[in-house]
């Protein structure tokens, strides 16, 4: 079936920007030439304003549109968004929503989370998911499993500036040039495990291995909980601030693996942000990470275990890094975002053809 490019017209609503997805999604599909803008905001009043001027609404993220740390105000922006997502649907526009977090990763008031879920998955005319691991969660979870479409994540080739050599890197970053790096890179969360990476980090008794762990700090308390475990530990290195997107490369280049400890997941990026830049990845046998860390991209490790993770990191030193490495670029290469887009394309044609 022949593209109708210019018969789509698609507004993507999200509230993230230091992940620069949703711009690249953009893009490509530009590159298509299907119409496709970005909102931040989703409510009645904005969605009035916007009338018949797309024809797909692509979610993502939901959580963050309505989130507060009071429950009134965060139930407020829910029934607000709620209302916009009718009204647009109730002028005829399709809604598709990525599913980047089947639960959202600080659930502060759980039953507004399972409300929200419950409407967009019942609503939504097509669900998007990365992997089938989230396919078959959705399904478990909210018993949705017609016309939810597994695209993977696209990487982020070209995305970030990568310039640099791992020397310059390292000397960048004050990391020995001869010590084999562990890197955990992305927003501080605890969500993300990072104080049992310290704590395995810290059994593995190797004098060449050094670990880095960088990123925005979302809570702060938990920053300074991280700050603790690690004072007077001069092999474990800690940068807890945004990491602009020109010294992205510094951080990656200078590691050998990245490490992702997470104790729940449903899509990571940062694993396809290791995979742009050559590097194999660690991280927990939950989500998408088996099938992501298959063919020696990585090591994927239980949880049930609770050296599971100490073992994975002295599995990494035995791994032939060079050729992981390898392997997991060539993946970065096969889900470029223009590779991808047509079969976004595709779900947005598919809606917009469905009278239901």
């Amino acid at each position: 079936m022949a593209l109708q490019g210019p018969g789509i017209r698609v507004l993507q609503i999200s509230k993230v920007r230091m992940n620069p997805y949703v711009r690249l999604l953009q893009e490509a599909l530009r590159n298509l030439g299907i119409s496709c803008s970005i909102g931040e905001g989703l409510s009645l009043r904005v969605a009035r304003s916007w009338r018949r001027t797309f024809n797909v609404l692509h979610l993502h993220w939901l959580e963050l549109l309505y989130a507060s740390p009071h429950l009134g105000r965060s139930l407020r922006r829910l029934l607000s968004v709620l209302a916009g997502l009718q009204w647009v649907r109730a002028e005829g526009c399709k809604l598709v929503y990525t599913v980047h977090n089947v639960q959202p990763h600080e659930r502060a008031f759980p039953l507004l989370d399972q409300l929200a879920n419950r409407a967009v998955f019942y609503w939504a005319d097509a669900l998007h998911v990365h992997d089938e691991a989230a396919r078959r969660t959705v399904a478990q979870t909210y018993r949705r499993d017609q016309r939810v479409h597994v695209i993977p994540h696209g990487s982020y080739i070209g995305a970030y500036p990568n310039r640099c050599t791992k020397p310059e890197a390292r000397e960048r970053l004050g990391l020995a040039e001869h010590a084999f790096v562990y890197l955990c890179l992305g927003q501080v969360r605890r969500y993300k495990g990072i104080e049992d990476l310290i704590a395995a980090f810290q059994q593995l008794a190797d004098e060449n291995a050094q670990l880095m762990i960088a990123g925005n700090v979302h809570d702060a308390a938990y920053a300074q909980e991280l700050t603790q475990l690690t004072k007077g530990r001069s092999n474990i290195h800690t940068r807890f601030q945004y990491v602009p997107d020109e010294e992205v490369q510094y951080f990656l280049n200078a590691c050998d693996v990245c490490v992702l400890p997470y104790l729940s997941v449903t899509t990571s990026g940062a694993a396809v942000l290791a995979f742009s830049f050559g590097r194999p990845v660690i991280a927990s046998a939950l989500g998408g990470f088996e099938e992501l860390l298959a063919d020696g991209r990585g090591i994927a490790y239980g949880l049930a275990d609770d050296d599971a993770l100490l073992h994975a990191l002295r599995q990494a030193r035995h791994l032939d890094v060079v050729e992981a490495g390898q392997r997991a670029l060539a993946w970065a290469r096969r889900h470029q975002w223009q590779q991808l887009a047509p079969r976004f394309a595709e779900v947005y044609a598919e809606v917009l053809r469905s009278r239901v």
